[in-house]
């Protein structure tokens, strides 16, 4: 299940993988397809003929968006994809609908969606979102539920004390403290609530908190990602070490993001640019 699941990113991830389980393309940079493992006795095997993963063709896809638009759609307005590469998968990319998202625009201020849920609370946020995803799992008889962030970049906030503990955390919840339970908390306490496994792909605060490896651990669910490191910030990450390993200099680093994605926007709010910019520097 997708937070985004309607964002150029998400949209390119799922259309590859249904174009990969329909033999019309290969799973180029998929680790768990490609990738190898060395075994005790010095062989290299398949990572995905050792480790138990599910087949792709296994994998369904669902999840939340602020814009109601289907899979298809979405991945059209995107233009990553060229229509050629989506008529493949058209019937199934069409068949994926976004649930109504759980969304503040305080915490994304250049966004205004319309397909959001109506919450009075943040607690009563994380509830419809454990609905959807029990919802989402018995309607398509799945084993087990991951959780994936592939939405936008939230504002930056720093650790408070209701980060701290996971009481703290749904106390803050049930009083609807919105100034630091952020959207992107509720999913992730929802996810692991519902005993399936989170992943950030976005700088946000979210699970880098006391109370979320708490519930985690409580829960015996695993969570991860601080940002995906999809585009440029993976290029970043690998040459920075060079430029320093050769002693070259570096007065400046200007960065085009080519897919003008809805990214673009937020990335011109400084709170937001600060979250991106702390994960760039690690």
């Amino acid at each position: 299940m997708v937070v985004g699941v309607g964002g150029a990113v998400s949209t390119t991830m799922i259309t590859g993988t249904l174009a990969s389980c329909k033999g019309l393309a290969k799973p180029i940079g998929a680790i768990t397809q490609f990738a190898t493992m060395r075994m005790e006795n010095n062989d290299e095997k398949l990572i995905k003929d050792v480790v138990p993963l599910t087949d792709l063709e296994n994998i369904v896809f669902g999840g939340w968006d602020i814009f109601p638009e289907n899979a298809y759609e979405a991945s059209l307005y995107a233009e990553v994809l060229k229509e050629k590469d989506l008529n493949g998968v058209k019937e199934e990319l069409e068949a994926i609908k976004p649930m109504p998202a759980a969304f503040d625009h305080n915490w994304a201020k250049r966004l205004n969606g319309t397909h959001v849920k109506n919450a009075a609370t943040r607690w009563d946020m994380v509830e419809q979102l454990r609905q959807d995803i029990r919802d989402f799992k018995a309607a398509n008889n799945c084993d087990r539920i991951v959780m994936l962030w592939a939405a936008s970049t939230e504002i930056y906030i720093p650790m408070s004390e209701e980060h701290m503990s996971l009481e703290a955390l749904e106390k803050a919840m049930k009083a609807n403290n919105t100034e630091v339970i952020s959207p992107s908390m509720c999913y992730a306490y929802a996810s692991i609530a519902e005993g399936a496994p989170f992943v950030m792909g976005a700088p946000n605060l979210c699970v880098d908190i006391p109370a979320m490896w708490e519930f985690s651990k409580q829960m015996n669910v695993p969570i991860s990602g601080k940002d995906f490191k999809s585009g440029q910030t993976l290029l970043k990450t690998v040459l920075a070490p060079m430029f320093k390993t050769r002693m070259l200099g570096v007065s400046g680093w200007f960065s085009t993001n080519i897919l003008v994605t809805v990214m673009v926007r937020f990335l011109m709010i400084l709170q937001t640019l600060k979250q991106k910019r702390l994960v760039n520097s690690l």
